[in-house]
């Protein structure tokens, strides 16, 4: 028990002369038992959270506020009571502030609801002790403070205390504490803040010098490697991984000559987590004594990678030995749970069911992540479950609805900057999204990807003719390819990359994409004559695409299935009345997704079916919408500006200026 250090230093400040009074008038006057029950219970809750001291005090004007807004506050009782602790900022000299701290003990002494043990007791005696240490030179600086804080100047007299014992002139008794620093939580207060803003020379610097007080007598605090392993998790997020291994490499040392079991371990787990050389497939953690659980479910994003050519049952189970972990962690590990990392595999879950295909299920774990964790806080698990569900929502061409839930304040304040950089690049991916299905390619090449956000981008995504960009996953890689193939009418040619994106998507169970390959497997048969044969598997996955989510997949199945319909039973008049229907259910699917485009092809095809039918009325209405279309897509093609995107992205800023000036 040597070692341990002192209780922090107490320093008597304004806003504790405020709720002495407010306790003051209260209980020695016996001026709560007359206010009435609910007023009585407001200010008891009010001056609790105000004890406690586990938030930045109220300035005195929005103390006085709280306290005037409780319930039946109307009662005269209420107004005289307020009125008394309202002319307590009256005090005017130094014996009048040490006259009122003086007579401290007639409040706690007698009464068994300023017991030792009691919140409020505790409170008051802690304060009575500071006050006999303070000398006069104190007291009068005390005073100052405390009628300019009730004046409105909320930042005085909150800087740290000296404890230098030769410049200690504030106190005339000093005891063992007051005369040596001990450690303190400020530094790491702006570590936080350095790390959440993006400083990275204030975060490094208040890291090293927390880590560098005084925790004890030794030579040695034997706290260099957690100060480190903060130091590499902030490159980690930041993306800096050579700078995070190279200082990995220290922190691991350090922590094995100081015998520190658990920091090894986790040095050891954020080792895992770096990205490996080229061509070294990534290391799968094996549960150990000391692994956190999280370590075991970020396994789950290497076995997802297409180029571990894992299936995603391997990441299903990875997931449950995950769960399994955390139960045992709770019951064995000493330290109080984080309620957030419980979170976390339902949010994995959301992600690796929508990969599968099964959108509804993902809905299910993402409604349960959003349902449980804090609203406007850094939670990463909330930020990439909001951001995935506005990205399927803007698939599914609801580009207002899903901006609505990026642009909600409540999700973006709180974030860090590097959770920042994801959540303004998902903004720019749903408006990319929106730009390129529209056809308005002079819009996204010169006003939206100039302005495009800090972090990673592929324009493959977007664009068929950019073939400098770095390949994508393996699966997306050969879907690009056949499609780029299609856009230049050369799918017959693509017979390889298809045949490798159908084995592939299958083998590694995502289904969604596998869908996508099956249509276009049928596109491929149409190409080389074989309409029964496309028809034939189109309809084996028909009912998965119909009630499916992905309405852009549902409308080119159907407007594939309706042309397999059209080439194989041309003369059937059944057969061209049922291809009707699947292009209108294609033209719903276009018309929403704003992709004039392909409404063209609509279009014409609808002309096609109508006139085999022999209705002219129906294809007359046909051409002239196809014609309304084609002058639309040359109107988008030429839009060089878009006031409702530009008030996007400016809002983007401010929300960037907004979290760097916490």
């Amino acid at each position: 028990m040597d070692d341990v250090p002192p209780a922090a230093q107490h320093v008597l400040r304004p806003h504790h002369v405020v709720l002495l009074s407010v306790l003051m008038i209260a209980f020695k006057d016996h001026e709560i038992n007359k206010l009435p029950p609910a007023f009585a219970l407001h200010i008891h809750r009010i001056l609790l959270n105000e004890v406690a001291e586990v938030i930045d005090p109220k300035p005195h004007a929005e103390l006085m506020n709280a306290i005037s807004m409780g319930p039946q506050s109307d009662a005269k009782e209420c107004g005289q009571f307020m009125a008394a602790i309202k002319t307590h900022g009256d005090i005017y000299s130094p014996e009048k502030l040490g006259n009122f701290l003086g007579n401290l003990p007639s409040l706690f002494m007698d009464d068994v609801r300023f017991s030792r043990k009691s919140i409020f007791g505790h409170f008051c005696r802690r304060c009575f002790v500071t006050f006999i240490k303070l000398s006069y030179a104190g007291l009068s600086k005390l005073r100052e403070d405390y009628q300019a804080w009730c004046a409105g100047e909320n930042s005085v007299a909150y800087d740290p205390a000296p404890q230098v014992d030769l410049t200690i002139n504030y106190l005339i008794h000093k005891t063992q504490s007051d005369k040596k620093t001990w450690a303190s939580p400020f530094s790491y207060e702006q570590w936080e803040r350095g790390k959440a803003i993006g400083d990275e020379n204030v975060a490094i610097e208040s890291i090293r010098r927390f880590f560098e007080q005084h925790f004890h007598d030794h030579t040695d605090s034997g706290f260099r490697q957690h100060a480190l392993l903060n130091v590499v998790h902030m490159h980690y997020i930041n993306k800096e991984y050579v700078a995070a291994r190279k200082l990995l490499g220290e922190a691991i040392s350090v922590a094995r000559t100081a015998n520190d079991r658990l920091t090894l371990q986790h040095c050891l787990s954020m080792l895992h987590r770096l990205p490996p050389p080229p061509g070294v497939k990534p290391t799968i953690n094996e549960i150990q004594p000391d692994m956190h659980p999280l370590e075991v479910l970020y396994d789950v994003k290497k076995l997802m990678d297409e180029e571990n050519e894992q299936p995603l049952s391997a990441a299903f189970t990875k997931i449950v030995q995950a769960m399994g972990l955390y139960d045992h962690w709770l019951d064995v590990q000493p330290a109080a749970p984080n309620e957030e990392h419980q979170w976390a595999q339902h949010a994995v879950q959301s992600v690796v069911w929508q990969e599968a295909g099964c959108d509804n299920l993902a809905t299910i774990s993402e409604d349960i992540v959003i349902a449980f964790t804090d609203i406007g806080g850094d939670n990463s698990c909330r930020l990439t479950v909001l951001t995935n569900r506005a990205y399927r929502t803007a698939r599914r061409g609801r580009y207002n609805e899903a901006l609505s839930i990026l642009l909600e304040p409540k999700t973006w304040r709180g974030l860090t900057m590097a959770d920042y950089n994801v959540w303004a690049n998902e903004v720019w991916n749903i408006l990319a999204m929106r730009t390129v299905r529209r056809g308005q390619g002079r819009l996204y090449k010169e006003y939206l990807l100039p302005r495009r956000p800090q972090g990673n981008h592929n324009p493959r995504y977007y664009q068929f003719e950019q073939e400098s960009a770095s390949p994508l996953p393996s699966i997306r890689q050969s879907l690009y390819q056949v499609l780029q193939l299609k856009e230049h009418d050369q799918l017959a040619t693509s017979v390889d990359d298809l045949l490798k994106l159908l084995w592939q998507s299958e083998f590694l169970g995502r289904y969604h994409v596998y869908r996508t390959g099956v249509i276009l497997m049928a596109d491929f048969g149409l190409e080389y004559g074989m309409p029964h044969q496309s028809k034939r598997i189109l309809e084996e996955i028909l009912p998965q695409i119909i009630t499916g989510n992905d309405l852009e997949q549902r409308a080119v199945g159907c407007f594939t299935y309706a042309r397999c319909l059209l080439a194989a039973d041309a003369p059937d008049r059944e057969a061209l009345q049922r291809a009707i229907e699947y292009v209108q259910i294609a033209e719903a699917d276009f018309r929403q997704l704003e992709m004039y485009g392909a409404l063209k092809d609509i279009y014409y095809l609808l002309t096609v079916l109508h006139e085999n039918l022999g209705h002219s009325t129906e294809r007359d209405v046909a051409v002239e919408s196809h014609e309304k279309v084609t002058v639309q897509c040359q109107e988008l093609a030429g839009v060089d500006f878009d006031k409702e995107l530009s008030e996007v992205l400016h809002v983007v800023v401010l929300a960037g200026v907004g979290l760097t000036d916490r």
